[in-house]
């Protein structure tokens, strides 16, 4: 009976006994199989230096600006503390300056990129600041996400105007004279003269929804939209682009989800998208052809991707992404919960 007992204890203990999986998948990375720079920032915003060697960003919660050596391996070459929450930029016509919008203060820093030093601290009527951009050398125009309209600012003559622009993200067309504006409900075009700006007949198509814009681009005089629809992402499957000059519909390139980013290479051949959602395999910044508008090539992301943060040198050599790489988020420092690296991809050609 004892001898019974314990060959049913046997069988029973080696029927649960945990399966133990020892099959290796074919295929898997790990980070330093990546062309990284950890980081561990929260970086609202990223532009490629005029001379392609010098990257320059936002970072957000540690109230600075960073420029990053893009030569070689990539590496950080100084850091300038500004003002608070540094939420966007843009870099001026005669690129001897950037400048910097504050989310957190009603406050533009003008940078000079001869020594990276703060050249000029501008006070403006906004406040929560989202956007800014150069009109020309002398001019800037600001958005907010509080303030009801945009404004204008001289730089020479140190003085404010009111214009009649629906905030939202901005885009300049410095050689005519043109703003043009994502909205939340569509997006918008506007002729700038003599410090005043008036509506243009062309209208988008409303979106259909209130949208939170991505990002926000325009090349060879088409402009690319990336939407998001925090009611129901599950709706927004594509990017989308419209033809400047009339602002009608050019076409859209589905990605799955909504697109966090969007480049095009200098030949306007070439256009790479960054989806919010991973595939089973894995997140992928999608390389779609501009005549077809069909998938070509896939390059595979370190982590998670980040909104508006995604450039392409002056060569199409190489995009920059952000990316959120798997345990970055045990950091016991509060407002860090989601800190990202910098990650370079060589262009297939």
């Amino acid at each position: 009976m004892i001898k019974n007992c314990t060959i049913i204890s046997l069988i029973i203990f080696l029927s649960c006994s945990l399966y133990e999986d020892t099959e290796q998948p074919d295929i898997y990375f790990q980070i330093n199989d990546f062309d990284m720079l950890p980081m561990g920032r929260t970086i609202s915003d990223m532009m490629m230096g005029p001379n392609n060697n010098f990257l320059y960003l936002c970072d957000y919660n540690n109230n600075s600006m960073i420029k990053i050596s893009t030569q070689g391996t990539m590496k950080i070459l100084n850091e300038l503390v500004v003002g608070s929450h540094p939420i966007a930029m843009d870099i001026s016509p005669d690129k001897s300056h950037i400048a910097v919008a504050m989310e957190g203060e009603s406050n533009v820093y003008l940078i000079s990129l001869e020594d990276f030093t703060i050249s000029t601290i501008i006070s403006v009527s906004l406040m929560n600041m989202n956007d800014i951009v150069f009109v020309n050398s002398n001019r800037l125009l600001l958005s907010s996400t509080t303030d009801p309209t945009v404004i204008t600012y001289d730089i020479d003559s140190d003085t404010e105007s009111s214009q009649s622009i629906l905030n939202g993200e901005l885009l300049i067309d410095q050689e005519d004279s043109i703003a043009y504006v994502a909205s939340s409900s569509s997006i918008k075009k506007y002729h700038i003269s003599n410090n005043q700006a008036s509506l243009s007949p062309y209208v988008a198509d409303p979106f259909g929804f209130s949208a939170t814009i991505n990002h926000f681009i325009i090349n060879d005089d088409i402009l690319y939209v990336c939407l998001n629809n925090k009611e129901d992402s599950e709706s927004i499957r594509s990017i989308y682009s419209y033809n400047a000059n009339t602002l009608t519909f050019a076409g859209k390139y589905q990605v799955g989800s909504p697109g966090l980013g969007v480049v095009v290479d200098t030949n306007n051949e070439r256009i790479f998208i960054a989806p919010q959602d991973a595939d089973e395999n894995g997140v992928f910044i999608i390389e779609f052809d501009t005549q077809t508008k069909l998938e070509k090539n896939y390059y595979l992301a370190a982590g998670n991707l980040k909104e508006k943060c995604m450039v392409i040198d002056q060569t199409s050599s190489y995009i920059y992404i952000l990316v959120n790489t798997p345990g970055d988020n045990d950091s016991f420092e509060p407002y860090n919960d989601y800190p990202f690296d910098l990650q370079r991809i060589e262009i297939y050609n």
